[in-house]
């Protein structure tokens, strides 16, 4: 058993005079002198018995090193990984050697030069741009077609493609031997010229025979051929509405040594709406100057014998041409946009004068009647005809006079109405008498259902009861 020193009652040092100092210990209140007073710590210590002393024992035998024969770990490791690296070595070499991206020579719907290429899509994955003087695409399922900013060659091409792979992937400079053998397109700018014509052009190397539309094409000595189709018909006169001239030739190229190769060459193109109202097709004055007025496409640049005009933004349009000498003469008036062709409406305007002159001579010629034109109006078409009689209604429409006449001269039996187209401004009254010359231009339908005949007038005159 040890006694616990608890502090204030054991001294802190045994020197200090202060420590010696007797302690007054007070008792405690009433209410606390009931409560038992603690106890004195104790703790027990157990005491352990020293080890036994340490016996000698003998010292171990030498140990037996047994050596077998192989290749060092170390050695292993040094060889295994020259192995990659050859092994690395051995792959971009093969990759290098094997051409990654195909590519074959095609054209766009729009007539321009493309490369359709084809690629892995192990390598060439969806997103992988390919760029080539600028213009770009993108592969998807391993193919791509590629626009060109120049147009290939005839002979050996030598590209050089950047390729571009999403996020990590290996970008890489691709260098493509493209031959090409011929090329055979259509050009259609010269739908614009004096003749509209679309042209088939033909470049094949030396020794080739060409033949387009199953007519044999003449190349020159740099191998160069063109052949010309005549759209006049198509682009030249009036029409409302815009037309689609679309076209299909074939071809055949038989490369010297080669077999023959045969295809399609397709163009197409949209032909702007014209239509000149005054004066009409043709007419006759006894004025120094003509009023030309019509109706072109939204946006058209419109030229009168081959000055600009200025055009509304409906596309109506109108200027005064002077007619300085007696005679005929022929103007054009051209209207296109920049991606419709220009449709060209020729006016054939003669002056005299008199025209009391010019109805003679007209009628001089041979004419057909009103009942005659009748009996088959399509095929009286373009035949000249004098219509005279009183004028039952007229009414103005863009610059020209439509007349509703009951014919009198060469209808057997009337009423006999026809509708005269005047290319100017005029004021008919009701029952007043007309004289139109001219010329039968299609079958009318008057708003009771009769089909008349429409004559497109050269001129009209005034006649007196």
């Amino acid at each position: 058993m040890m006694g616990v020193a608890l502090p204030g009652i054991a001294p802190v040092r045994a020197a200090d005079p202060a420590a010696a100092a007797p302690v007054v210990v007070r008792a405690p209140p009433a209410s606390e002198r009931a409560r038992p007073q603690p106890q004195p710590l104790t703790s027990t210590v157990a005491l352990v018995a020293a080890p036994a002393p340490l016996e000698d024992m003998p010292a171990p035998v030498a140990p037996r090193i047994v050596r077998k024969k192989g290749v060092p770990l170390v050695a292993v490791a040094l060889v295994t990984g020259g192995l990659v690296v050859v092994g690395g070595v051995a792959i971009v070499l093969l990759w290098r050697g094997a051409q990654p991206i195909a590519a074959q020579p095609r054209a766009s719907p729009e007539g321009k030069d493309l490369l359709h290429l084809t690629c892995d899509p192990k390598s060439c994955k969806d997103g992988t741009v390919v760029e080539l003087d600028g213009e770009k695409s993108a592969f998807a399922a391993g193919e791509s077609d590629l626009t060109l900013a120049r147009p290939l060659r005839v002979g050996d091409n030598t590209l050089t493609l950047h390729v571009e792979r999403p996020g990590l992937g290996r970008d890489e400079v691709v260098k493509l031997l493209v031959p090409v053998a011929y090329r055979v397109y259509a050009d259609v700018s010269t739908m614009s010229a004096v003749h509209p014509s679309i042209t088939i052009h033909a470049e094949a190397l030396r020794g080739s025979e060409v033949r387009v539309d199953g007519k044999s094409l003449p190349l020159d000595p740099n191998g160069l051929g063109a052949y010309a189709l005549d759209e006049g018909p198509t682009a030249e006169g009036p029409a409302d509405e815009s037309r689609v001239l679309s076209i299909d030739v074939p071809y055949v190229v038989t490369p010297k040594g080669a077999p023959p190769q045969t295809g399609t060459v397709t163009a197409r193109v949209v032909v702007a709406p014209l239509r000149v109202d005054a004066p009409g097709p043709r007419c006759v004055v006894d004025e120094d100057h003509v009023l030309i007025a019509g109706r072109a496409a939204r946006g058209a640049n419109v030229t009168v014998d081959g000055a600009p005009v200025p055009v509304e933004p409906d596309g109506a349009f109108q200027t005064t041409v002077a007619v300085g000498a007696l005679g005929e003469r022929l103007i054009d008036v051209r209207g296109g946009t920049s991606v419709l062709t220009p449709r060209t409406v020729r006016v054939d305007i003669k002056r005299v004068s008199n025209l009391a002159d010019e109805a003679r001579a007209f009628e001089a010629q041979k004419t057909v009647g009103y009942d005659a034109a009748m009996l088959d109006l399509p095929a009286s078409a373009g035949q000249p005809i004098v219509v005279e009689g009183e004028v039952f209604e007229s009414r103005g429409s863009g610059h020209r006079t439509l007349v509703l006449v009951d014919d009198r001269r060469g209808c057997a039996k009337g009423p006999c109405l026809a509708r005269v187209v005047v290319g100017r401004d005029l004021t008919l009254a009701h029952g007043e008498l007309l004289r139109a010359y001219g010329r039968v231009a299609r079958a009318f339908t008057t708003p009771t259902g009769q089909s008349v005949p429409e004559v497109e007038a050269d001129f009209v005159v005034r006649a007196r009861r």
